[in-house]
């Protein structure tokens, strides 16, 4: 393609859109909700997806030892689990540890009611992470046999419920984001056609002429990639700002009431994707709205 030919379509693309004022706004802004709509279910989606490996990779086992054991048992079931090598990390928590903590999760400062009781009424546990947590089941199930230690814990209903979850969101997401694109393409189409209407004997004389299918083609294809783009511009613009304000607001809400179980993933973390995603999906939809809407004035 020459390049002059390549200039005269680019023109005439960007010409059309401006002729047709209304409807190129009107698809501007659909293209835009509709993107905006489907930016919304995607994050959902990856932070849903994001949380879950976080929950997952985090999620510790609790070992508890028996009460009565001594000092010298507790070491010996140490022992153990120091020697596991699927275990990645474990800590320990004390009897006197335990106590402690229980005494300011259930009373506060107010202590009082608590005097005459002793450490030696709790337990002491060790919280394990393991290097695989696919191996959660097997490990819990093992070391349930373990002399002196009197249960095995694990928030496996929370990982797997959002495991669940994040498999259903995606699909249903995805869905509904098909749904949204095709909805987009259909109003992209029809912008499309009332500018081919509006030229369609022009087209047909320049058929008679000998112009390509192609060369009469470009212009409306570049046309409907410049609403798309433009379109997926003010989505990203307003998807980005938002989720910032979001992600922070949200974060500082979680790390005010002291607990990072969910969070969402860092702005900066989706930008590249969001625009990268708006700009080919904009720019496809736009084109092949266009493609579309204009086949069948080609036949003459």
């Amino acid at each position: 393609m020459k390049i002059r030919t390549a200039k005269y379509m680019l023109k005439e693309g960007i010409l059309n859109a401006y002729r047709n004022k209304i409807m190129s706004l009107a698809s501007i802004g659909i293209v835009g909700a509709s993107l905006l709509i489907f930016g919304i279910f995607y994050l959902v989606m990856t932070n849903i997806v994001y949380n879950a490996g976080i929950l997952k990779q985090q999620s510790e086992i609790c070992v508890y030892c028996d009460p009565e054991l001594n000092d010298s048992q507790v070491k010996q079931v140490e022992a153990i689990i120091k020697k596991d090598e699927r275990i990645k990390d474990y800590k320990l928590e004390s009897k006197k540890e335990a106590f402690e903590k229980a005494k300011k999760r259930l009373l506060g400062d107010d202590t009082s009611v608590v005097e005459e009781l002793t450490e030696d009424i709790m337990q002491v546990t060790f919280y394990v992470k393991l290097k695989d947590p696919g191996m959660s089941k097997e490990f819990i199930s093992q070391y349930r046999k373990i002399a002196g230690v009197e249960d095995v814990d694990y928030p496996e209903a929370a990982v797997e419920f959002i495991s669940g979850m994040s498999y259903w969101v995606t699909v249903i997401s995805g869905f509904l984001m098909v749904i949204l694109l095709i909805i987009s393409m259909f109003i992209i189409s029809n912008t499309i056609k009332l500018t081919v209407f509006a030229r369609r004997k022009e087209i047909n004389i320049m058929k008679y002429i000998g112009a390509t299918d192609w060369f009469i083609r470009w212009p409306f294809i570049i046309e409907g990639i410049a609403i798309g783009i433009v379109g997926a511009a003010a989505a990203a613009f307003l998807t980005i700002n938002g989720y910032n304000a979001v992600e922070a607001r949200f974060n500082s809400e979680f790390l005010t009431i002291g607990t990072g179980l969910v969070k969402l993933m860092k702005a900066n973390r989706v930008w590249n994707e969001i625009i990268l995603i708006y700009t080919l999906v904009g720019g496809f939809i736009g084109a092949l709205g266009s493609a579309i809407s204009i086949r069948k004035y080609l036949h003459v």
